[in-house]
């Protein structure tokens, strides 16, 4: 290292310490203020602390109410169900304690198959009607299958157990008998 260059690095850190502020001694004065900043600081931390603790009382409140309502709601939609399901169970009752032909027994079965029918319609169970329709594995099972000339496509020709939508979902898919093109 050359001397020219010592030189201008001792310069360099003259500089630097010139440009940097030096760390005094505090007088009482800021002693007193310093105190009372953290003093200021530490109050502000535990306000905070507090209005987190509230929210966070005040969520788990709000989350077991909506809970609660829930359930609540719930149990009074199955209630109204139950009640209309009743209905339907005491036509029941009564066409199997009366004393009627066959043709009359089979008409007020029809009656309460009809009732029954209308309270699942009433709550968004809908019938699928497959039979004629062409094959959707989405709402039909083939669980037969047999050949017809006269279809274009796979087709339901029988229902054998009937399906049902619930809001436009499929509930429970048709169990059918599925005709192939030859």
């Amino acid at each position: 290292m050359t001397a020219k260059s010592h030189d201008e690095c001792a310069e360099q850190k003259r500089t630097q310490a010139e440009s940097e502020p030096q760390e005094r001694c505090p007088t009482p004065g800021q002693e007193d203020g310093r105190a009372a900043q953290a003093a200021e600081a530490e109050a502000k931390a535990a306000e905070n602390w507090d209005l987190y603790l509230r929210a966070r009382a005040d969520l788990e409140n709000y989350q077991r109410r909506v809970a609660r309502d829930l359930a609540f709601n719930i149990r009074c939609g199955k209630r109204d169900l139950i009640l209309r399901i009743l209905e339907v169970v005491d036509d029941m009752e009564r066409a199997l304690t009366a004393d009627a032909d066959c043709d009359s027994l089979r008409h007020g079965v029809d009656m309460i198959m009809r009732k029954l029918l209308d309270v699942l319609a009433a709550e968004g169970v809908k019938p699928i009607e497959a039979v004629g329709q062409p094959f959707d594995p989405r709402f039909h099972d083939a669980i037969a299958a047999c050949e017809d000339p006269n279809v274009q496509t796979e087709t339901v020709v029988e229902d054998l157990r009937r399906g049902y939508t619930f809001e436009d979902d499929c509930l429970r898919p048709t169990m059918a008998r599925v005709a192939k093109p030859c």
